[in-house]
């Protein structure tokens, strides 16, 4: 039993593989321990009623179970609560227990000093996120449906603003990143979602490829649009990028939007179960190579979407084998600061033959 035993303590509302494991979404850290076919949770007797509720798990303990208020008053809290995982894993015969790479260190040595053996691996809850199930699919489709309406919404503003003195106006009020961003989150508020760290980056703002940008929007110039929302119910990510540009963007730009999506047509066309993501980004670089941009090419092909907007697999150097199920993102960029940046991002799930796109958004470069 011990060499199968597993144990996680953190919140759900940050760690994803904490949420998958238990289905209890929770603010305060609590405890899941899977020991052969045996799943407990542990939470604040504060969390009890809740837990019941909403955990797919159906063992569910309190820390008051285990004598956490006197334990307090003597050792203080964080001890307190390590003698309270000690005394659960005693009672379910565990010496040795694995852990993932970002258990608390804390807790890691205080069962150390107690005689339990913790070894760090890497979390098998990760692996398993990778491929989704039927309903998992039907989230992301329904995150991604809110956010292309809140590209449409960002798109539509820029395609509707005046240009005036270089720069573009709505109703006489200059058109910043600022302004997309609000209006692209209160889409998304309204949609059900929450979202951080939007970017709306023009012009070389854009050239570093997570600049969220700021001030106005400028005619000719590239506007990269990146929205990852994130359902708040059911708690699944959708990701998206367009770029596009109000007025009469240089040759030099158009060169380079072709060549992205040149590059991206290339990497959704490897997709498919049993090829891996590092083939994929090999061949993204050698259209880059091909047409002379290489060099400008400076993040990886893509990534996984599910729980987290970055997840397993990686679609990149050393990714690994792709498999039926996965969900992950194709988004090509190249980044110059003269110039700006190109980046194009669409969302598909794999299966064994190829893959069902879920970006259904138009690719239009000048609006």
């Amino acid at each position: 039993m011990d060499s199968n035993s597993f144990l996680m303590v953190d919140c759900s509302i940050h760690n994803q593989d904490m949420y998958y494991a238990t289905g209890f979404l929770a603010e305060d850290r609590f405890l899941y321990l899977k020991s052969g076919d045996k799943e407990i949770v542990l939470v604040p007797a504060m969390e009890l009623g809740r837990a019941r509720k909403e955990s797919r798990i159906s063992d569910i303990r309190t820390t008051t179970d285990y004598g956490v208020i006197e334990k307090l008053k003597r050792h203080g809290r964080e001890r307190a609560y390590c003698l309270v995982v000690s005394e659960l894993l005693r009672d379910e015969g565990i010496t040795q227990v694995s852990v993932p790479h970002n258990f608390p260190i804390f807790i890691a040595d205080e069962l150390r000093s107690q005689g339990f053996e913790i070894k760090p691996i890497p979390s098998p809850i990760t692996k398993l996120r990778g491929i989704k199930t039927r309903n998992e699919i039907k989230y992301i489709k329904k995150a991604q449906i809110c956010c292309e309406a809140a590209m449409k919404s960002a798109v539509d503003a820029i395609r509707r603003a005046e240009i005036r003195d270089g720069v573009l106006e709505d109703s006489g009020h200059v058109l910043t990143s600022e302004r997309i961003r609000a209006v692209i989150e209160h889409t998304l508020i309204d949609c059900g979602c929450e979202s951080h760290s939007t970017i709306a980056a023009c012009g070389t703002d854009a050239a570093d490829p997570h600049n969220a940008g700021t001030g106005a929007l400028i005619v000719d110039e590239g506007i990269v649009l990146d929205i990852f929302p994130r359902l708040r119910m059911e708690r699944y990510c959708a990701d998206m990028t367009r770029t596009v540009a109000k007025g009469s963007p240089s040759q030099a730009l158009l060169d380079m939007y072709d060549a992205v999506l040149d590059a991206q047509t290339a990497g959704i066309g490897m997709v498919r179960a049993g090829i891996s993501g590092s083939d994929i980004h090999n061949a993204v670089c050698d259209v880059f190579e091909d047409q002379g941009y290489l060099d400008l090419f400076i993040h990886s092909t893509g990534h996984g979407v599910g729980l987290d907007v970055h997840e397993e697999p990686h679609i990149g150097a050393g990714g690994g084998i792709l498999e039926a199920g996965n969900v992950i993102t194709i988004e090509p960029g190249l980044y110059d600061h003269e110039i700006g940046g190109i980046r194009i991002e669409d969302m598909v799930l794999v299966t064994e033959n190829g893959c069902e796109t879920l970006t259904t958004m138009e690719k239009r470069f000048v609006v």
